[in-house]
C-alpha cells in the first residue's frame, strides 16, 4: 500500500502516454479528432510536461474500486513539494520526507515510521512524444469532446472498448492551462466488459506551482535525532515504531 501511494502524484502526469501505448479490443469505428480540440489538448499535455524541477502540487484524490476496496480513497488531501532532490509529499495521515541524506515514511495511522537513506528522486518524467499525439489517439479509437464554461475547458477521451483507459478526462483553465481536475476510468483487466468492476480515479488539483518552498513543512529533525551514531525519534514522536529499513 505504501508504495501505491507514492506512486500516486507521478503517475498523475505519466499516465496519459500509458494509455495512447494500449490497444483497444474488438472492432471499433476510426474517429478523426478536431484539430482545434487536439491542439488545445497537446498544450496542456506540455504544460503538464513543465511539472519538473522545483514545484508544489496539492489537492484531492478520491478512487473507486470495487475490484479492490483495498485501494480505495475517500477525498484524501494531498501535498507535493519538490526542490531539486528533496521533497516533502503528504497524502492522507501519511507524511513521506526525502532530504538531508534520509528517506522516512511516517504514518501517523499505524504510528510507525520508516527510515532509510535518501532515494533519487524520479518524478520528472514529464509526457513525451508530444508530434505523434494527434496519431495516437486516433489510432487508440478515442473519441474527442470538448466543452467550455466560463474560464474553463473540459477535453474528454472515451473509448467504451479500451484496454486499459476506457475514458481520461481533463478540466483546465483556459488561460493558464493549469489542469483543475483530472477524471480516469479505469478496465478492470480481469473483466473488462463490466463496468461495475471499473477503477473511477477523480483528483482536483488546488495548488500549481512552478516554486517550491520545502523548509515550511515538517523535516528529518522534527522527527529522528541521530544518537551515538543510530537512529531515534525525537520526544513528539517517541510513542511511534521506527522502522530501519
Amino acid at each position: 500500500m505504501k508504495m501505491k501511494r507514492l506512486k500516486i502524484i507521478s503517475t498523475l502526469f505519466i499516465l496519459l502516454p500509458v494509455l495512447m501505448a494500449s490497444s483497444s479490443y474488438g472492432k471499433t469505428t476510426d474517429t478523426v479528432p478536431d484539430k482545434a480540440v487536439l491542439e488545445k489538448f497537446e498544450q496542456v499535455c506540455k504544460k503538464m510536461n513543465d511539472v519538473k524541477g522545483n514545484y508544489t502540487l496539492g489537492g484531492v484524490i478520491n478512487i473507486i474500486d470495487r475490484a479492490n476496496p483495498a485501494d480505495a480513497m475517500d477525498h484524501v488531501n494531498f501535498l507535493f513539494c519538490k526542490q531539486a532532490d528533496e521533497f516533502y509529499y503528504r497524502l492522507g495521515k501519511t507524511i513521506t520526507l526525502n532530504e538531508q541524506g534520509v528517506y522516512l515514511y511516517i504514518d501517523n495511522q499505524s504510528r510507525r515510521v520508516m527510515v532509510s537513506p535518501q532515494k533519487k528522486v524520479e518524478y520528472d518524467a514529464g509526457i513525451k512524444q508530444f508530434a505523434y499525439m494527434g496519431a495516437n489517439i486516433q489510432s487508440e479509437h478515442y473519441k474527442m469532446t470538448s466543452k467550455i464554461n466560463g474560464d474553463e475547458q473540459t477535453i474528454s477521451l472515451v473509448n467504451e472498448r479500451h484496454i486499459s483507459c476506457k475514458q481520461y478526462t481533463i478540466t483546465f483553465d483556459r488561460q493558464s492551462l493549469k489542469v483543475k481536475y483530472l477524471y480516469m476510468r479505469l478496465t478492470n483487466l480481469n473483466d473488462p466488459l463490466n463496468k461495475a468492476n471499473e477503477k473511477i480515479v477523480t483528483v482536483s488539483i488546488s495548488k500549481w506551482d512552478n516554486t517550491a518552498a520545502i523548509s515550511q513543512y515538517l523535516s528529518k529533525d522534527k522527527v529522528i535525532k541521530n544518537v551515538k551514531g543510530g537512529w531515534r525519534t525525537v520526544n513528539e514522536y517517541r510513542s511511534y515504531e521506527l522502522i530501519k529499513m
